[in-house]
């Protein structure tokens, strides 16, 4: 009799390591690797997710004039659904300025703009557009010298000043400053095309099909899409 409730006990034991293991591949497959992109009729749309080590991928959504959107984080992959968490996209930064004021008792203010890219690479021709009340046609524009530096001299005013700066490759920066005092003022331009990052987000894929060069998968309205892998 104890050796059968042994025998058992065995039986019981393995089954419950095989419902494990099953359980265990089930939750903790990673199948893919490589880059696989979405097929569009579109040719100038690009969405692609690239599958690296450790269960981390990286997502893009790009068009002809640039990304759109952008994320990386953990993958899973649990039974048929495909679990992208997004918990490691860095944030974008946008365009800002840094200003340093002080006044004087003359009847003028000077303005200086120090004009670069996030990296702190100065940017020659950037073009300074300043709306300015006292200004006979009204809008007035300079450049930036090859050091990045643009400098203007204006009389006092208890208006604010409007100001646009534009580069060819850079997005539009606009800002206003008080006109009684002199500024020197730091501006980090943002690239164009930088996209919006996905952050802390959550997506489950439905795999329908499943091949070494290519998923399908089913949208959330009911229709499916093709994920092809690209050529090494």
């Amino acid at each position: 009799m104890g050796t059968e409730n042994r025998k058992v006990r065995n039986v019981k034991m393995v089954v419950l390591l095989l419902v494990g293991t099953l359980f265990y591949s089930l939750h903790a497959q990673t199948k893919f690797d490589g880059t696989y992109c979405k097929e569009y009729d579109l040719k100038y749309f690009s969405e692609c997710l690239t599958f690296e080590k450790e269960k981390n991928f990286k997502y893009e959504y790009r068009g002809d004039t640039g990304m759109f959107e952008f994320g990386q984080g953990e993958y899973q992959l649990i039974g048929k659904r495909l679990v992208l968490n997004y918990n490691k996209t860095e944030p974008i930064k946008i365009g800002h300025h840094v200003s340093k004021i002080w006044t004087n008792n003359k009847d003028s203010i000077n303005l200086q703009f120090n004009i670069s890219d996030f990296d702190g690479l100065p940017l020659p021709a950037v073009t300074v557009v300043y709306k300015d009340s006292l200004s006979k046609y009204d809008y007035t524009g300079v450049a930036s010298n090859k050091k990045g530096i643009a400098l203007i001299n204006l009389k006092k005013d208890s208006t604010d000043l409007q100001v646009e700066i534009s580069n060819l490759g850079f997005e539009l920066y606009k800002f206003s400053l008080d006109k009684n005092y002199n500024h020197n003022i730091s501006v980090f331009l943002q690239k164009e095309g930088d996209g919006l990052p996905i952050k802390n987000q959550i997506d489950t894929l439905e795999i329908q099909e499943e091949k070494p060069k290519y998923f399908t998968i089913r949208n959330k309205e009911g229709s499916k899409a093709i994920w092809r892998k690209t050529e090494d």
